[in-house]
């Protein structure tokens, strides 16, 4: 009898292991699934670096050290940043299917290096109807859904 009861306490021990193991491995999933999820970048709260206009990679005089970005705030549904060497701000407008609506843009007028860039980006965002983010980049269209500026999270 005693035999019979130590096999069977034996036999719930061993399969409340096993389950434990399914429990620990489905949580590993989840947590690696969350993991992929954090790896794209949200458009709100985050410095989105100016790398590209119009298809060509931005050149920044060096010794001048501003570098363009971008920072849109959801609570606000205002943005601000650098063009390359005066500070801009403005408000946006978000529409369906990734449409964004900047307006309001002011931007301050030093003169100092980086101002051809600056000029660009600035006429750029006047023209942005819709974005979309792949990862750390986020991509600024037009209406014909041509990418004007290209901007990372690095």
């Amino acid at each position: 009898m005693k035999k019979s009861f130590l096999i069977i306490a034996l036999a719930v021990v061993a399969a409340a292991c096993n389950n434990t193991n399914t429990n620990s491995k489905t949580t590993t999933d989840t947590l690696a699934t969350q993991t992929k999820a954090v790896v794209t970048a949200d458009l709100f709260g985050t410095q989105w670096k100016l790398n590209e206009l119009n298809g060509k990679a931005i050149k920044l005089d060096t010794a001048f050290k501003k570098e363009p970005h971008l920072v849109f705030e959801k609570e606000t549904n205002k943005f601000n940043g650098n063009a390359g060497c005066n500070n801009f701000m403005g408000s946006f407008k978000l529409k369906d299917s990734n449409g964004i609506e900047l307006s309001q843009v002011g931007a301050t007028m030093m003169a100092c290096p980086n101002l051809a860039v600056e000029t660009e980006f600035l006429d750029a965002m006047k023209k942005v109807k819709t974005y979309h983010i792949e990862g750390n980049v986020l991509m600024l269209n037009d209406e014909k859904n041509t990418t004007l500026a290209k901007l990372s999270t690095q």
